[in-house]
């Protein structure tokens, strides 16, 4: 910076050092031609800040010509710098994104994962092994939230209806999907030999009764044995 302010005081005063220097020559002419001595001062001085106004505006002048010929031939590497940090930054950002978007669906996935290993797990001893196949893919249904034309009825053996009340409520606390009356028209649907002729409403309400009574039990955390 100090480096450049002095190229700029060299320059200037070589500048006005050449006008002076003009005015000189011209005021020395003038005298030569016959001018008097007042004549003479006047001309040096007009040919002196002439000199300085030429040199202002040819400054201008070429600064401006110079930019625009830098403009339309030659692109600026500062843009070419800015386009191509934005151009970085963009790619960043969406690398970002779809990194998120990917956690999100493998957080999605093993969340369904553990509820379909719970499910089997549970009713493995009291449905058939095709029955157990449709269980699976309805939870998968609940979980990716599909119309629930997509779920198909189980039939199961042995357990009660409070057995039922609590896995749709471990499944509902593990995803968190909707609410408990949704959950409970998702049970009402699935095992409709048991709860079949058991108000949505009643479901709901006892989705949590007697959290240790039954042979399936409440749990917290379906990921915990």
């Amino acid at each position: 910076m100090h480096s450049k302010y002095f190229e700029n005081i060299v320059i200037y005063l070589s500048v006005l050092l050449a006008c002076i220097i003009l005015g000189v020559v011209a005021r020395m002419f003038v005298i030569g031609v016959g001018a008097d001595e007042f004549t003479a001062n006047i001309v040096f001085l007009a040919v002196t800040l002439f000199g300085v106004l030429v040199y202002g505006l040819l400054s201008i002048f070429i600064k401006d010509l110079f930019t625009i010929i830098k403009k339309r031939f030659f692109p600026k590497k500062k843009q070419l710098k800015e386009s191509n940090e934005k151009a970085n930054d963009t790619a960043r950002v969406n690398k970002i994104r779809i990194e998120q978007i990917q956690l999100i669906t493998d957080q999605e996935n093993n969340k369904i994962a553990i509820a379909v290993q719970y499910t089997q797990t549970v009713f493995a001893a009291y449905t058939s092994e095709k029955d157990l196949v449709l269980l699976s893919r309805n939870i998968t249904s609940y979980a990716e939230k599909k119309p629930t034309s997509e779920i198909l009825p189980v039939e199961v053996k042995e357990l009660s209806s409070i057995d039922l009340y609590h896995f749709g409520w471990n499944i509902w606390n593990h995803f968190r999907n909707g609410n408990q009356l949704q959950m409970a028209a998702f049970l009402k649907k699935v095992f409709p030999s048991i709860l079949g002729n058991v108000e949505t409403e009643t479901i709901k309400r006892h989705l949590k009764d007697d959290e240790q009574r039954g042979i399936i039990q409440i749990r917290k955390d379906l990921s915990e044995e």
